[in-house]
């Protein structure tokens, strides 16, 4: 019987891929983008031959229509018989894939899996905006041998009336919220988030892999342009996640024998010491600060106890980076700063933002980080689901004293902690929590409101008046002013 020792997970190769065209009729589709980083990341381990072992290939659900591209994937490698995953639409599902290959890998039910993921959005919008057929179809028909996680976007009547729709929506109030408890202004917030991504655009500036490559000063991603456009105040486009992106990315993991058996070298080994997830959702409605959630402090809490490890013995952190209030939060679970910024990739918006496959971006960087580092600890933190679910990973090319890594689901902890009250369809007056205005290419589209009843309550309340939307985009206050609701519709006073 193999001995537990043989059966410790190691990551041992990365790959990651951008792939720039001048026309995009020579792009190649998602498919043929995730097999070039398998078979790179073989060969960053020094094990070609990998990929023609595979048990298992986990994939990220991304844009594409695939229907088990785990399976097309194994079949272009040399692994046709490789047991199939796919990941639902979350940010933190990459990391719950990694999870699951090591427990697999140290129950001795696989020797050799990859994770891969990858996206051809940018040349099929170019395509489609020049009016040229697609030359590839992802339309394939299959189902996987096993679907990870579900994630349930739930949300009152209330919350969808006042335009709580999207993650652009539900970050933008959640920093806005976050602005009122550091005691910032509007226009003082907006130099604020336009700084922290300014300083991720220099992190991008020096990244290989990511897809715009300068450095972007701060006003031109704070000040609306008709090139960055204001999208769901405070946000401008410059501090969205850029999904419109060519990039792939994959992880090789094994056992220690498989390792030794495939000559991958000790100094390419990196280990999963501890991980935490948090797939358990509440209505944003029921949190009781819009800008906290004592999910994500649990995870990160956690998470380093898991590993008896301490903020300072952090060396190298990439936090999730949607958007700026993600940076901001996840640092703050941490109980971390912003200054140097916690990311190795640049984030979402100038590094990409290849829907749900960042995270994999995220630790093929670390990975490489670690590498140049040996000893040193990384941490990765991720988002899902509108800042709902979350999870952390600590790695390090030190195996540690544990033949498995530590992993914790706090999702029970977190539903049983209490909930803010909530009231639909009240009618009366209210103090204003959190606010947004929904800008679309026309102009001032609607406001957006979370208020609290004298009772503590929270209700949700929108505006059309264009006074209102103006006054708001000029960084005049909206928190902590009276108002009166009746049937959604907010009246500031």
């Amino acid at each position: 019987m193999a001995s537990s020792a043989s059966r410790r997970p190691t990551i041992v190769g990365v790959g990651q891929i951008v792939q720039r065209v001048e026309d995009p009729r020579d792009a190649a589709p998602p498919i043929a983008l995730m097999e070039r980083a398998t078979r790179q990341a073989a060969e960053d381990a020094g094990a070609p031959k990998l990929v023609e072992s595979l048990d298992a290939i986990c994939v990220p659900q991304g844009l594409w229509r695939y229907g088990d591209p785990g399976r097309m994937l194994g079949e272009r490698l040399g692994s046709p018989n490789v047991r199939t995953t796919v990941g639902a639409i979350s940010g933190h599902i990459v990391q719950m894939l990694v999870n699951r290959a090591c427990t697999e890998i140290a129950a001795g039910r696989a020797d050799v899996i990859a994770i891969v993921g990858g996206e051809s959005e940018n040349s099929k919008r170019r395509l489609a905006r020049d009016k040229i057929s697609l030359h590839w179809d992802d339309r394939i028909p299959g189902e996987p041998d096993h679907r990870l996680g579900h994630v349930t976007f739930m949300r009152t009547p209330d919350e969808q009336e006042a335009g709580i729709l999207n993650a652009t929506s539900v970050f933008s109030l959640c920093d806005v919220s976050l602005r009122r408890a550091q005691g910032l202004s509007p226009a003082e917030h907006r130099d604020h988030i336009s700084l922290l991504s300014h300083r991720m655009s220099q992190v991008a500036a020096n990244n290989p892999y990511a897809w715009i490559q300068r450095e972007v000063p701060a006003d031109e991603i704070r000040d609306p342009s008709p090139t960055n456009r204001m999208v769901n105040y405070p946000y401008t486009k410059l501090m969205t996640s850029n999904i419109s992106v060519d990039q792939s990315a994959a992880l090789i993991l094994c056992s220690a024998e498989a390792a030794s058996r495939f000559g991958v070298p000790e100094d390419k080994r990196v280990h999963l010491h501890a991980s935490t997830e948090m797939s358990e959702t509440i209505l944003l409605s029921e949190r009781d600060l819009l800008h906290q959630h004592p999910g994500q402090v649990l995870a990160a809490e956690r998470v380093l106890e898991l590993s008896d490890t301490s903020i300072d013995d952090l060396d190298h952190i990439d936090l999730y980076s949607c958007f700026p209030f993600a940076v901001q939060a996840g640092a703050a679970a941490l109980g971390i700063g912003t200054d140097p910024v916690p990311s190795l990739t640049g984030g979402m918006t100038f590094f990409g933002g290849p829907f749900g496959n960042y995270v994999l971006h995220s630790k093929a960087s670390m990975i490489e980080r670690l590498r140049a580092d040996p000893g040193s600890i990384g941490a990765i933190g991720s988002v899902g689901g509108s800042f709902a679910h979350f999870s952390y990973g600590l790695y390090s090319t030190d195996p540690g004293d544990h033949e498995a890594p530590q992993i914790e689901d706090v999702g029970d902890e977190f539903a049983a902690m209490p909930r803010r009250n909530y009231q639909e369809g009240f009618s009366g007056s209210c103090e204003i929590e959190a606010y947004s205005v929904v800008v679309v290419h026309s102009g001032p589209y609607q406001a957006s409101f979370a208020a609290l009843t004298d009772e503590g309550k929270r209700v949700w309340g929108r505006s059309h008046d264009p006074d209102v939307m103006t006054a708001l985009l000029a960084d005049e206050e909206g928190c902590g002013r009276r108002a009166h609701l009746d049937r959604g519709i907010i009246e500031l006073r």
